[in-house]
């Protein structure tokens, strides 16, 4: 089981990130962050580019259940 959580500073904008899992180096493979664009988290058995497709998605202005499709 992995659970992740994702949190943003209302005053400063600044993003966190956390990922718990019985898999060793969970974090390399579900957090992704990008300054000035997002973050994305997911599941410990998943497809590791899709984080950084995720963030190029947000980066060009997708957003919402669009970008989850």
């Amino acid at each position: 089981m992995t659970f992740s959580i994702a949190a943003r500073c209302p005053d400063s904008g600044m993003l966190g990130v956390a990922v718990a899992s019985s898999s060793i180096a969970v974090a390399a493979r579900c957090s992704h962050v990008r300054s000035g664009v997002g973050a994305v988290l997911s599941q410990n058995v998943t497809n590791p580019a899709l984080g950084p497709l995720a963030l190029d998605l947000m980066a060009s202005g997708l957003s919402g259940q669009p970008l989850l499709q």
